[in-house]
């Protein structure tokens, strides 16, 4: 018996050890996600509600031949000092002149017009004598980080190696400040074009505010409705509005002006390109349906009609039925 009882306690002290060594490992992974900030980003807004998201469509390959059990080439004293010492170029001014335009003056710097593009983000079309332009002697691109950037974002967009972005701009980590200056080295012209084609087709600031501006009370976006007590869909912005005058936020046609359930006293505006615009929660409306109203004529008051806690106005962009956050429209 005492033998039996030996083998057993054996048996056990061999499986508690057996756990402890496989466990062991597990024990000491990597948990901080900051560790993985080319996987993971953080948002935090209000519209989502915070938390950690999966980028899973961040990625991108880089094509590479391999030749098995043959010796890798050692690189060149010139390929070497070529990544060790190079220096990001300065940003010159130059002063537009008569007759030039910004192929020649890319010409005359030695960048290629797309680069002179993307160093001048916010150059009209058309160039006026004296106007400042920035100039960089060099195949790259200054970047200002904004907010929603990360390092791994920004290499995405640019189709750059993340770790020549590390070593140009001399970085000890990826985490980047918002404002902070970037230098993007060797991006494809086919980059540059497309980032200026996605550039060109952010909303047009088309529409006004629709009362005197005060502040906004809830986001457009997913929100924990305050009367529902659940998580739902705001397709609008709310806006501070305690019993003032309501604007047309641009020339249309009425096509509904009277009650909706949930939005209380409502005005719908039908615009060119298939734009709309909704005004809720009104105490008075001033316009009928067919109405041809322009843009700043007063057609409301706004107030605390339909389903709401108190006073404001419910505010939204919506385009072919599809609604927009109206705050990237209005000026």
């Amino acid at each position: 018996m005492k033998e039996i009882i030996k083998r057993f306690l054996i048996i056990i002290i061999a499986f508690i050890t057996m756990l402890v060594v496989v466990y062991k490992p597990y024990k000491s992974e990597v948990v901080d996600l900051s560790k993985f900030t080319e996987y993971y980003s953080e948002k935090g807004t209000v519209e989502d509600g915070g938390g950690l998201a999966l980028v899973d469509n961040n990625f991108y390959t880089i094509e590479r031949e391999y030749k098995i059990g043959e010796t890798a080439p050692t690189p060149s004293e010139k390929e070497i000092n070529l990544e060790t010492s190079y220096v990001i170029p300065k940003v010159e001014k130059y002063i537009v002149t008569s007759g030039d335009t910004l192929g020649s003056i890319a010409t005359a710097n030695g960048v290629s017009l797309g680069i002179m593009k993307a160093n001048n983000p916010n150059l009209s079309k058309s160039l006026k004598i004296g106007q400042e332009i920035n100039v960089v002697k060099g195949n790259g691109v200054f970047y200002r980080v904004k907010r929603g950037d990360s390092l791994f974002k920004i290499a995405l967009d640019y189709k750059v190696d993340i770790d020549a972005l590390r070593e140009y701009n001399s970085l000890k980590s990826d985490n980047i400040r918002i404002g902070e200056e970037l230098f993007i080295r060797n991006p494809s012209e086919e980059t540059l074009k497309r980032l200026e084609q996605r550039g060109n087709n952010k909303p047009s600031k088309l529409f006004i505010m629709p009362i005197k501006y005060a502040g906004v009370t809830s986001p457009f976006g997913k929100r924990f409705h305050p009367v529902l007590k659940r998580y739902i869909y705001h397709a609008g912005v709310d806006l501070r509005a305690h019993f003032i005058p309501v604007e047309a936020s641009r020339t249309g046609v009425v096509t509904y002006a009277g009650y909706m359930h949930g939005y209380g006293k409502i005005i719908i505006v039908k615009h060119n390109s298939g734009y709309e615009t909704r005004y809720a929660h009104l105490s008075k409306i001033k316009v009928r349906k067919g109405q041809r109203v322009k843009v700043k004529q007063v057609i409301a008051i706004s107030g605390m009609s339909g389903r709401v806690t108190g006073p404001h106005l419910h505010f939204e962009i919506r385009r072919y039925g599809k609604p927009s956050n109206p705050m990237k429209f209005v000026r």
